[in-house]
């Protein structure tokens, strides 16, 4: 009887060990998963900035010609004011 009791607390005591070993593999894959979970949350996230980016990008250069337009008309209005200056001094 003692031998056979012997017998099942080791098989307990295997099985325990094996169930906490599994235990640790499963939390292992929740983990891998979970990180998987936001890793795809990150590369939708990233796709989507990329996307942003690029309109942002646009609207830079559409401001920087509207600002290189804005300098040229004012250096013309610039150059009109003076020659309108120069002419009625002469006058």
């Amino acid at each position: 009887m003692q031998v056979g009791t012997y017998v099942a607390i080791k098989d307990l005591d295997n099985i325990r060990v094996l169930i906490d070993r599994l235990e640790v593999e499963i939390e292992s894959l929740l983990r891998n998963a979970s990180f998987a979970i936001e890793e795809d949350a990150v590369t939708v996230a990233i796709e989507e900035i990329k996307k942003k980016l690029g309109v942002f990008m646009k609207n830079v250069e559409d401001l920087g010609a509207q600002a290189d337009t804005c300098s040229r008309d004012i250096r013309r209005a610039r150059t009109v004011v003076l020659q309108r200056i120069i002419k009625h001094s002469n006058n």
